[in-house]
């Protein structure tokens, strides 16, 4: 096969494996003021050709097949009127035992300049009610598993809240097993990262699915560019594996061997059929690449799929503890 068929395949069958494109454009709301989304994924537009997209699914295969840490961004419960909001500071800061950082950098610390902080979101820009029905702030939290530098973590999600929040007032405190003050602390270190939904453009923030996946990916990228191995596969492909059946055999003509790809009689999901068979289409155009790194990629695969990747058992019982 060859260069360009591999990158015609890949990027057509790779970037529907992992959602590779421009994000749906938003509906305007009454006034056309719902934020619009930025640039795929956090690559700063860096996947507007073929080959671009095809080296990105690359490295996602790359990351899968080492079992790269799998980062965590989620959305929790969205505070409503700033009596949800000041509950929110006040939890994420531990009722101001933790220090916030806010959009300008400044570090609150203390109680009473917590109370500073919730009266400045309150009647800064635009102001808040104290009771509301509407998302007045999203809290995300931003997570890696145990063992990950909790500075590194720190930094990334300073970074991403820096590119995708600059237009609006945010608060984020670091959570770390050693110094969360609750009983029960995390062992994942993680961020909190309180963001207000009036920005000060006066656009309001209306996230959706495309949008949480493109901070997790500009939440990996970050910890990437902070020497931390990371990734964003969802689990619908971490569990795709459980699904093949591998066969190896010998061609009667060439009497090369080959690879036998079946899924299972057992009954699967129709999205997690076409996940698979998706899956297929790449690894098959991987093994019939002109570069050896591209056929190593689709042997890689192989072992990942049956249970047999290269990854050592001391990593394997590693990364189990981590989760």
């Amino acid at each position: 096969m060859s260069a360009s068929q591999t990158t015609t395949t890949l990027d057509e069958w790779g970037s529907r494996l992992f959602n590779i494109g421009a994000p749906p454009a938003p509906k305007a709301g009454a006034a056309g003021t719902r934020r619009r989304a930025t640039a795929h994924a956090g690559t700063g537009g860096r996947l507007g050709t073929p080959e671009a997209r095809a080296q990105f699914v690359r490295q996602k295969l790359q990351q899968m097949v080492r079992r790269a840490p799998q980062v965590m961004v989620k959305i929790a419960k969205a505070p409503k009127g700033m009596r949800g909001i000041s509950n929110n500071l006040s939890y994420i800061s531990r009722d101001g035992k933790l220090d916030i950082e806010d959009q300008d950098g400044q570090v609150i610390q203390g109680k009473a300049a917590v109370a500073d902080l919730k009266a400045e979101w309150q009647n800064g820009g635009v102001p808040i009610p104290q009771q509301s029905t509407k998302r007045d702030a999203f809290h995300l939290i931003l997570s890696m598993p145990a063992r990950t530098d909790p500075l590194a973590v720190h930094r990334a999600a300073r970074a991403l809240a820096a590119r995708e929040f600059s237009s609006s007032q945010y608060a984020m405190v670091l959570h770390t097993f050693e110094t969360d003050p609750d009983p029960n602390p995390s062992r994942h270190p993680h961020v909190h990262l309180t963001v207000k939904t009036a920005g000060l453009d006066g656009i309001r923030l209306n996230p959706r699915k495309h949008d949480i996946q493109r901070w997790r990916e500009g939440f990996a990228e970050a910890l990437r560019g902070q020497g931390i191995d990371a990734t964003t596969t969802s689990r619908l492909h971490r569990t795709t594996h459980e699904r093949w059946t591998i066969r190896r055999r010998v061609d009667p003509i060439t009497k090369a061997k080959q690879i036998d790809r079946r899924l299972r009689a057992t009954p699967v999901p129709p999205v997690q059929r076409e996940v698979m068979q998706n899956y297929e289409r790449v690894m098959k155009a991987l093994a019939g690449s002109a570069h050896g790194e591209d056929r190593q990629l689709a042997a890689d695969l192989v072992g990942y799929f049956t249970g047999r990747s290269r990854v050592g058992e001391k990593e394997k019982g590693r990364d189990q503890e981590r989760e």
